[in-house]
C-alpha cells in the first residue's frame, strides 16, 4: 500500500530535519533561522520495511494571504489536500501555542488523519 504523508507545523519544529532522515538524503534545508523552508518538497521514504511518499512543507504562521508567510501557507495546505495523512510536529520544549491550535483547527475541519509528533 502507497500512501503519501505531509509534514506542517510551525516554523523550527524540525520538520525539515525529519524528512532528510525519513528520505535518507539532505534533500532540505535545514537552518537555526525560521522561513528557510519556503515550498514544498517531496520525497521516497521509508520507515523500516514501510515505504511512501513524504512532503516537506513551509512552516505554518497565521499571515494574511497576500504576504510570503501567507503564500507559504496556502502551500502547506495544498500538501495537506494531496495527503493521505499529516503529522504535525510541535516543540516540546515550547508546548503548545496558540498557532499550533489555530492549525489544529484547520486540520479538523479538512477531516484529514493527524498523527501528532513533538
Amino acid at each position: 500500500m502507497s500512501f503519501t504523508l505531509a509534514i506542517i507545523g510551525r516554523p523550527n519544529v524540525g520538520k525539515s530535519t525529519l524528512f532528510n532522515r525519513l528520505v535518507g538524503k539532505r534533500l532540505a534545508l535545514v537552518d537555526d533561522q525560521p522561513g528557510v523552508t519556503r515550498d514544498l518538497r517531496e520525497g521516497a521514504a521509508r520507515l523500516g520495511s514501510m515505504r511512501f511518499t513524504v512532503i516537506d512543507t513551509a512552516g505554518l504562521e497565521e499571515a494574511t494571504d497576500d504576504s510570503l508567510e501567507g503564500r507559504m501557507r496556502r502551500l502547506t495546505e495544498r500538501a495537506v489536500d494531496m495527503a493521505d495523512a499529516c503529522l504535525f510536529l510541535i516543540d516540546a520544549r515550547t508546548g503548545l501555542t496558540p498557532t499550533d491550535h489555530a492549525f489544529a483547527d484547520i486540520l479538523r475541519k479538512r477531516g484529514i488523519t493527524v498523527i501528532l509528533g513533538e
